[in-house]
């Protein structure tokens, strides 16, 4: 935990946290697309925050909502209705993932800036309605991949346009992890294995199988002979287990991700990540829960939102190696 985040700036994941500057798919099309307007309804209401009590602001977060979405959330702008609003989602999905989302968005996004001078360009991952590209300024000038199933990334296309929001420097990567091959998709798109690139896979590995996982991570060390970063989220493995759980969180948590279709089918022992990781050809640099994260985040605002044990985010380092082109 506190080995180094890049060996150029010697930063810890928690010194990035603390260091903030401007830097201002799985399954089915229809699946990513709700899982990834539920992380769009996390990031507009945290938009709505008074500026001193936000830990960041996505003006686009609203874009790809429905109207009834977007009238909440801008009638969020008023603490007491945000405070309604933020009270009745916790109720239905459990304590934990409102602040777990909030939390693991601010730590990528300063992991983010703290990566992109070492990087030439950036693939997302089952990127939803991610919108760094569009609101971090340290990735203007990045090439950047969007790597998610066809029918989310034209909802997302379609919402941007709408917004008035540049695609330039974006190409968009249809690509079902399960069943295509990524390697390929990414070349096609234009992707260069000769330069230093870092990958973000957010909120997708638990809903992928081991087989899924492995293939994607193999993947990325084989395009990446120059090396890179890898930031991912990844389920604690004891939160999947039958019986007693060590999270209070996790039944309800899991519950309501069954009940949407959505079951965590893997997660891993972070005790055991590490080697994990080695096994792939990547070296980690970093991992935080989201209730560490949350810790470091929300504590010095006085907020009461805590993030939650059993969601991890993981930093690790690209093995440079001969590149591999898959076929």
């Amino acid at each position: 935990m506190r080995t180094l985040l890049n060996d150029g700036s010697g930063l810890t994941a928690r010194q990035c946290a603390t260091r903030s500057r401007r830097c201002g798919g799985h399954g089915l099309p229809s699946r990513a697309s709700r899982t990834a307007a539920l992380m769009a309804v996390q990031r507009g209401l945290e938009s709505t925050r008074p500026t001193p009590q936000r830990l960041f602001e996505d003006p686009l977060a609203r874009s790809f909502l429905t109207v009834p979405w977007r009238l909440a959330l801008g009638a969020s702008r008023f603490g007491p209705v945000r405070r309604i609003i933020e009270t009745a989602y916790d109720l239905v999905a459990g304590p934990g993932p409102r602040a777990s989302s909030i939390a693991r968005t601010k730590l990528i996004d300063d992991t983010v800036e703290a990566l992109a001078p070492s990087v030439d360009q950036v693939v997302v991952l089952g990127a939803g309605y991610d919108t760094r590209p569009y609101r971090l300024n340290c990735l203007s000038g990045h090439q950047v991949f969007e790597v998610d199933q066809a029918g989310t990334q034209a909802a997302k296309t379609a919402a941007l346009r709408r917004a008035g929001t540049g695609l330039k420097g974006v190409a968009f990567v249809p690509v079902n992890f399960e069943i295509d091959n990524l390697g390929r998709a990414l070349l096609d798109a234009g992707y260069r294995p000769e330069h230093p690139t870092l990958f973000l896979w957010e909120g997708v590995t638990q809903y992928l199988s081991t087989d899924a996982v492995d293939g994607t991570l193999s993947t990325i060390h084989d395009l990446a002979p120059m090396g890179g970063y890898v930031v991912f989220t990844y389920v604690d493995s004891a939160a999947l287990d039958k019986g007693p759980s060590p999270f209070p969180e996790a039944g309800k948590w899991l519950r309501e991700v069954n009940k949407r279709g959505e079951p965590w089918i893997f997660g891993v022992i972070p005790a055991d990540l590490a080697g994990f990781l080695t096994q792939r050809g990547l070296r980690l640099l970093d991992d935080l829960s989201t209730a560490e994260a949350g810790a470091l985040y929300f504590g010095p605002l006085g907020r009461r939102d805590r993030g939650s044990g059993l969601y991890h985010v993981a930093i690790a380092a690209i093995v440079p190696k001969e590149a591999v082109v898959p076929k």
